[in-house]
């Protein structure tokens, strides 16, 4: 079985996360700061090609009430250059609250306010992997 990395997309960074072989494991990965949109799927093409990725959980920002706004579109259009870049699925999972969960962990965890910042990225895409997962079991 190959490995499944989430991904979180945001205009400042990446939060990136990735399962074991076995899918039954996830670890966040070091964050990306978000560049071009050509150097960011650059960047995301070399992790699967490392990492010998499988399949692609990305992030999509859905607003509170379900509806799509200016985020979705940005991770859209992420989405189809990445689609153009490698030959991997790319299955979106409503990302709604996940980084507002990733804050309220990272602070029970002691992390304080600008750490938390830096890692919050990660832990989202770490959650919505875990989400994933939990899923596909």
């Amino acid at each position: 079985m190959s490995r499944v990395l989430a991904i979180d997309y945001g205009r400042a960074r990446i939060g990136l996360a990735l399962s074991d072989g076995l899918r039954l494991t996830a670890r966040p990965l070091p964050l990306l700061e978000s560049k071009t949109l050509d150097e960011n799927v650059a960047a995301i093409g070399k992790v699967c090609e490392q990492e010998e990725v499988g399949v692609i959980v990305l992030g999509l920002p859905l607003r509170l009430d379900g509806t799509e706004g200016e985020a979705v579109q940005e991770v859209r259009a992420f989405q189809t250059a990445l689609r153009e870049a490698v030959s991997i699925p790319i299955e979106e999972v409503d990302e709604r609250l996940t980084s507002r969960q990733a804050h309220a962990l990272l602070k029970d965890a002691g992390i304080n306010h600008r750490q938390r910042r830096k890692r919050v990225d990660s832990a989202a895409a770490l959650l919505l992997l875990r989400e994933f997962l939990s899923r596909s079991r």
